[in-house]
């Protein structure tokens, strides 16, 4: 008798706890929602921002404005230096080396290409492309180029191959 009654008690616990999850979890799903929501919303504001003034406009008004901080996890960059040496991975045939953060190349920098089929063309980062990968941050730059008889091209390239197949050009 008194066997069934401690068990009672236990199962009447479970559930009470349970049913505290559930709606623990209901509510963090609906938080998250709304984050994500949020997010997109801020993602939009700021690409309107960096049409209208430009990435370095944008960067000034924000500073002016007292939100660099706020707005940080939005800004690629900024999460780039955040990010810390050991997240982004220089890849190239195989091998992996940290890649400094203070090394990625912001929107509307110069290159010119070394080797392959734009060799010789110069231009300029359009945009910068980061994502984590499976072994740290991965960076794409994809590049507005001009030709030597004035074609222009679009193309992309990996920090990894900065000084190998591009490199940046000083103005």
């Amino acid at each position: 008798m008194i066997e069934g009654s401690r068990d009672d008690f236990y199962v009447e616990e479970l559930k009470a706890a349970l049913q505290e999850w559930h709606k623990a979890n209901r509510e963090l799903q609906k938080l998250a929602e709304e984050r994500l929501q949020k997010a997109r919303l801020v993602r939009s504001l700021l690409s309107i921002l960096k049409l209208q003034k430009g990435e370095g406009g944008t960067r000034d008004l924000l500073e002016a404005r007292g939100l660099t901080t706020a707005a940080r996890p939005f800004l690629t960059l900024e999460t780039l230096h955040l990010a810390g040496a050991n997240t982004v991975v220089r890849r190239r045939m195989g091998t992996q080396q940290a890649v400094t953060p203070a090394t990625v190349l912001e929107k509307g920098a110069k290159v010119r290409m070394l080797t392959g089929l734009y060799a010789g063309w110069t231009g300029i980062i359009g945009s910068t492309h980061a994502r984590q990968g499976a072994h740290g941050l991965d960076v794409t730059y994809f590049l507005s180029l001009t030709g030597p008889r004035g074609e222009k091209k679009r193309t992309s390239v990996k920090h990894g191959a900065l000084n190998k197949s591009w490199q940046a050009v000083g103005e």
